[in-house]
């Protein structure tokens, strides 16, 4: 049997079985070159998957919504611009508005936030509270980009129990967030960026397998 096969039956069994007490938070930031890499990978990633997807693309207030739109025609998910008092539920896909912070608080409720910092929105942020409020169920992704925005948080999914996956260089238009996650010990996969979505869905369900 094929990989992909494989990896098809799989999640159709864990969403046919899944009953809603527990899914999987997939924290995905990028900068440089992000845009098409979040294509890349999103439109890969099957509907019905027990999963909530976070976004963090570092890009100015008023870009980010063209951007969830985009993405949300030509993905399964439902990708859009996240607001302050909606909570994470299995099959949303949100994403940071620009020149904001995405912050995930207890009972998986969003807070959004001015941030005051650059470059933003800011990786780091969003991926601590994902890894405070959903440890080993939190899957950490860090795309292309510049500087070192992610590794922080990256490691904080990872120090929790969670799984963290990286854009390899072959496939990065800036290696330097990928990078800078290997070089700190915070990456458990690196992989192409074809492959992420792949691997994104096998964490989904090993993870959730060994649960129930």
């Amino acid at each position: 049997m094929r990989q992909d096969e494989c990896n098809e039956r799989g999640t159709a069994r864990l969403a046919l079985s899944y009953n809603g007490n527990g899914f999987m938070v997939v924290a995905v930031g990028a900068s440089a070159g992000g845009p098409k890499a979040l294509e890349r990978v999103l439109t890969k990633i099957p509907d019905q998957l027990p999963a909530a997807f976070v976004i963090s693309q570092h890009m100015p207030s008023g870009f980010t919504r063209t951007l969830a739109d985009r993405l949300a025609a030509l993905s399964a998910l439902p990708v859009r611009e996240a607001h302050s008092g909606d909570v994470l539920q299995a099959g949303d896909a949100f994403i940071t508005p620009g020149g904001h912070n995405m912050e995930i608080v207890r009972g998986g409720r969003v807070r959004i936030q001015k941030a005051e910092q650059t470059p933003s929105p800011s990786i780091d942020v969003m991926m601590k509270s994902v890894a405070d409020v959903y440890g080993s169920r939190a899957i950490g992704v860090l795309l292309t980009g510049m500087l070192t925005d992610g590794v922080l948080g990256m490691k904080a999914i990872k120090d929790h129990g969670g799984v963290t996956i990286v854009q390899d260089e072959s496939s990065s238009v800036v290696f330097g967030m990928p990078k800078a996650a290997i070089e700190a010990g915070a990456a458990d996969v690196v992989a192409h960026v074809s492959n992420i979505a792949d691997r994104i869905v096998n964490a989904i369900v090993e993870s959730l397998t060994v649960e129930n």
